[in-house]
């Protein structure tokens, strides 16, 4: 589906959100494109998947788009 527009993928498991806090989230998935037009051509196909997320767990997902400064 978007796996040809990615460069790089890293997923992160929560496990704590500091000393004896709990993780604000489960896990973040880090998703890297080689550039803006990559990434479009991914966002426009990426509905399905997150429409899926529901049937796996009983959360929201949060998105975030962030520009790699280093």
């Amino acid at each position: 589906m978007i796996g040809a527009h990615i460069k790089s993928t890293l997923v992160t498991k929560g496990i704590a959100g500091g000393p004896d806090v709990p993780p604000p989230y489960y896990a973040i998935a880090t998703i890297v494109f080689e550039n803006q037009f990559e990434m479009d051509a991914a966002m426009a196909k990426i509905d399905p998947a997150v429409n899926d997320i529901p049937n796996f767990m009983n959360t929201k997902p949060v998105m975030l788009i962030g520009e790699v400064v280093s």
